[in-house]
């Protein structure tokens, strides 16, 4: 695997990471003792569990220098997380990916990468500036 391309799903660690971290925000204060707020809060909570083992061997593969890393595995894996909670389309892993391939700017913290779920950038009306 060349570089650009390791540096890329490197990329994706970095956005899987902090996507879980956003999963867990609902919980920094505990638990809800409502039951709708509960509910929101659990759901959270497993989407963040399933992306966590979603991206967990990507960043363990890295870790040891991409040696039997299986890109197909790992977007099969990343298509049936995205299955399992639709909600989580627009985290737009591939569109990351494929922009951070390419060399073209990608922004983490906006959503989908800043970039469309077709691979083209988004407009700054789209993006909500």
């Amino acid at each position: 695997m060349d570089t650009k391309r390791e540096d890329a799903y490197r990329l994706l660690i970095a956005t899987g990471l902090l996507h879980v971290k956003w999963d867990l925000a609902c919980l920094y204060g505990g638990f809800s003792w409502s039951p709708w707020v509960f509910l929101s809060q659990a759901r959270n909570a497993r989407r963040a569990a399933y992306r966590s083992a979603t991206f967990h061997n990507l960043a363990i593969f890295a870790a040891q220098g991409f040696l039997g890393f299986s890109e197909e595995y790992f977007w099969e894996e990343v298509d049936a997380f995205l299955r399992a909670f639709p909600e989580s389309r627009d985290s737009n892993y591939r569109g990351i990916f494929e922009h951070a391939l390419r060399g073209e700017q990608v922004c983490i913290i906006a959503p989908g990468g800043g970039v469309s779920l077709e691979g083209a950038p988004k407009t700054k009306e789209k993006l909500g500036d």
